[in-house]
Parts: C-alpha cells; sequence; structure tokens
C-alpha cells in the first residue's frame, strides 16, 4: 500500500499529464462570447467585457473586510485571483447567485503551506479547477464565493458580505442572463 504523500505526488502527476495531453492549463476555461468580468475590490468596480469591449459596468460591495485576500472560511474576506462562473442559481436568499470556482489552485497552495489543508483536499481543489468543476467548499478554506444580488436588503454602498461580490438586484437579474458558465473572473486589489 502507498503512503499518502506517495499517493498525492501520483495524483499530482497523474492531473498534470492529462492537462498537457488535452493541451489545457490548470484552472482555465474557454468562455463563449469571449466574456470576462473583472473586479478592483479598492475602486468597488465591475466591468463585463466582451469581445475586448466594456459592456457595462457595476458597482460593487465585497466582504466585510474588503481590504486582504480571502484565506479561509469565516475571515469575511473577498478573494483575489482568477476564478470562473461555475454556477448559476435563481433561488437564492440574494436573488440570484453566479458561484465562483473559489478556491483556486493558488489559494490551495496557500492553504497547504499553511496547513489548512490536507494534501488530498488540495487535490481535490486542483483537479475540480483542473476539470471546470466547482471546487468543494467544504474545506477550512470556505467557499460559497461568488455574485449576488441585495435580495431584501437596502441597496446601500456599505461593505457586508461574507466574501461574495454583491451588485444591485437589477445588476443581478441582467447579469444572471447575460453572463455564461466558465466566464472568467478577474478579481484585483
Amino acid at each position: 500500500m502507498l503512503s499518502p504523500t506517495l499517493r498525492f505526488v501520483g495524483t499530482l502527476i497523474a492531473g498534470v499529464a492529462v492537462a498537457l495531453v488535452a493541451g489545457q492549463s490548470v484552472g482555465t476555461a474557454r468562455s463563449v462570447n469571449d466574456q470576462a468580468l473583472y473586479i478592483w475590490k479598492s475602486r468597488r468596480l465591475m466591468v463585463l467585457r466582451e469581445g475586448g469591449r466594456i459592456v457595462r459596468r457595476f458597482d460593487v460591495v465585497l466582504g466585510i473586510d474588503p481590504e486582504d485576500p480571502k484565506l479561509q472560511r469565516g475571515d469575511n474576506r473577498t478573494p483575489e485571483g482568477t476564478y470562473y462562473v461555475r454556477e448559476k442559481k435563481t433561488q437564492s436568499s440574494f436573488r440570484r447567485f453566479l458561484g465562483l470556482s473559489y478556491p483556486n489552485v493558488t489559494d490551495a497552495d496557500r492553504g497547504l503551506d499553511r496547513s489548512l489543508i490536507s494534501q488530498e483536499e488540495w487535490a481535490d481543489i486542483f483537479f475540480a479547477n483542473l476539470r471546470g468543476r466547482t471546487p468543494p467548499w467544504t474545506t477550512r478554506l470556505g467557499g460559497r464565493i461568488g455574485i449576488h444580488g441585495y435580495g431584501d436588503r437596502p441597496e446601500l454602498r456599505v461593505d457586508w458580505t461574507q466574501g461574495c461580490i454583491a451588485v444591485g438586484n437589477d445588476d443581478i437579474e441582467y447579469l444572471y442572463q447575460r453572463v455564461a458558465l466558465g466566464t472568467p473572473v478577474h478579481i484585483k486589489e
């Protein structure tokens, strides 16, 4: 029987081999219409781009602790990095929900280095991102990060989420209809 470390290394090598054979890089996906969302946390701004042009701008609010990048579940921080829209939910207390691929491989690397997740959890996150699926949201890194509306809350421009990106209710309806699964979401400082 192989030790957990040898299983982990074997799993990692197999995953990289699959990615190389398939011609993919880890965590990437192509979106339809060449869409991308860009979020600048310090400016509280999100931009939807299609085909290289800006289609629409959105005011956003962030996690209660908006300055630093997300490190773990419960820190109320919005992550920084490149993620992908992995799910779209119509039933949400915040109107609509576009679930992101948080945690990504970079988040998993940081979590493994800080002993927040195990090697097996790292591998689960790695392979979910490699396959274009939603990564596990049950690790100490947290999850269920996405873009959503205000729901029944008043639309005040005060950071209040647990790490998500909130937009006005009309804006989330627009995004829900327009943004495709697999669309990259670039969250910057």
